[in-house]
């Protein structure tokens, strides 16, 4: 059972307001669920419809899309696949997809400190489902909560899904009523099953992620929050209950690790893997396993896990579309030849380094300055803060950095193996002074990385921390 060190006060409290939108829709839902209770009301189909949908709606919708996919980028997919995924987890009425992802990512940012939306900390209930009652201040508007999903809110199509999910649940509504009366007069049973039944039972389960698992469960990992895996949890959502891992390893699809965690949405993942409907699956980081509690390993092991990490790097690092954070969505030119890109390339790669260094010396200096034995005064604890903020935003920045360097270095491998019969000694000479650069850079910044966040433990963590 993890223990609770601290309480939490609900974040910005004065400056909320209550949704009564969402009070009434959600309190309306269960009311209508509870005519479940009506005898003649069930029925064995209704019953196998509203098990089909939160399949549909729970694991594909919300466990693989929303998750796995969207918030964390733990695989890439076709375009279509991504969108029939994202209406299959509008049926679970959560929200869009970009209010969905963008607080998941604020919870990653801040989990178990105060702007967490929904730790437990605070107590039970409001990280169950009283924190949706209210808005959550500087990420209520779309405006507001898009830039922490600046890759999805660039796509139209997603924005549409985000701005109309409900209609996409209403229509699905309407067919299963429909199917229900053309199959035997069945339609208010397939009705109050196969929608408010299920609707109703998912979001308890997928609520029971945001509380449950951060306060009753065992700890896989030491990690710098309450994460802990519960296996009743995981059992009805899919394998979200493997919580303490996710946090671990965020980017990893399989958040299962020992033998009795069973996780089906992997299984399923790499069962789409193989039909080709879905590739570049994030594997466990060995390195981040190799820290589990229940793992002894000496520093040969680890080293051994660094460079295949490294080489992992490498071996991907020339692939299209490379992203190292689903935050920072990155679009760079064009370039018309391998020389240009090269250049572009070496200019990325000198930002990123560039950035990290501003990183380390602002948190080096903050060391040095001796004011970081967490502090408990209010003018003290803002300082502390705007230090750590401007560290990760220059770590941040480094990412991005970072990333665009992999972008030019996948257009450089293109023009490479364009005009590979042509000046071969040349182009293999770009090819492996790319590599040479991007494998330095990320060196720098992985070193950087960690020494930012041991520095500021405990007091924030960039949105998605395993990304580098």
């Amino acid at each position: 059972m993890a223990v609770e060190s601290k309480k939490l006060a609900i974040y910005k409290k004065d400056e909320r307001k209550i949704q009564w939108k969402t009070v009434v829709a959600i309190g309306m839902i269960h009311v209508v669920a509870l005519f479940a209770f009506r005898e003649d009301l069930f029925s064995y189909s209704g019953l196998a419809v509203g098990i089909f949908m939160y399949f549909i709606a729970g694991m594909f919708g919300v466990t693989i899309c929303y998750h796995r996919l969207l918030t964390h980028r733990s695989f890439r997919t076709y375009k279509w696949m991504e969108y029939f995924l994202t209406f299959c987890a509008c049926q679970a009425l959560e929200a869009g997809p970009i209010e969905w992802t963008a607080m998941h990512r604020i919870h990653h940012k801040e989990a178990d400190e105060e702007p967490d939306p929904h730790s437990p900390l605070v107590n039970f209930l409001w990280a169950h489902a009283g924190w949706l009652f209210y808005d959550m201040p500087g990420a209520h508007t779309y405006s507001q909560y898009s830039r922490f999903a600046k890759d999805l809110s660039r796509d139209p199509i997603q924005r549409f899904l985000n701005r109309y999910f409900y209609l996409a649940y209403a229509f699905t509504a309407v067919v299963i009523y429909i199917s229900g009366e053309l199959y035997g007069g069945l339609g208010l049973s397939w009705l109050i099953w196969g929608v408010f039944v299920r609707t109703v039972f998912l979001w308890h389960a997928t609520w029971l992620v945001n509380s449950a698992t951060h306060l009753w469960g065992y700890r896989n990992y030491n990690t710098d929050e309450d994460s802990t895996n519960n296996w009743l949890v995981a059992l009805i959502s899919f394998g979200e209950g493997w919580h303490n891992n996710h946090h671990a390893d965020q980017r990893s699809a399989a958040h299962g690790q020992r033998w009795f965690e069973f996780d089906i949405s992997y299984v399923v993942i790499k069962c789409l893997e193989k039909l080709g409907l879905v590739w570049d699956v994030v594997l466990p980081s060995k390195r981040v396993i190799a820290k589990r509690i229940d793992i002894m390993v000496d520093d040969e092991a680890l080293r051994l896990a660094d460079e295949l990490a490294k080489d992992a790097l490498l071996q991907n690092s020339f692939e299209f579309s490379t992203q190292t954070d689903p935050t920072m969505p990155v679009e760079v030119k064009q370039m018309s030849s391998m020389s240009e890109a090269f250049d572009a390339l070496m200019s990325a790669a000198s930002r990123a380094n560039e950035h990290a260094r501003k990183a380390f010396v602002k948190a080096d200096t903050f060391k040095k300055e001796k004011i970081s034995d967490h502090p408990e005064d209010l003018e003290t604890k803002k300082i502390f803060e705007t230090a750590k903020d401007i560290a990760f935003a220059s770590v941040e920045q480094a990412k991005y950095a970072y990333a665009e360097s992999l972008e030019f270095a996948s257009q450089v491998k293109t023009f490479y193996l364009d005009a590979a019969d042509n000046s071969r000694e040349e182009l293999s000479d770009f090819e492996k002074r790319g590599k040479f650069i991007t494998e330095h850079t990320y060196n720098s910044l992985a070193r950087i990385t960690v020494e930012v966040t041991r520095i500021f433990q405990g007091i924030g963590r960039p949105v998605i921390t395993s990304a580098i």
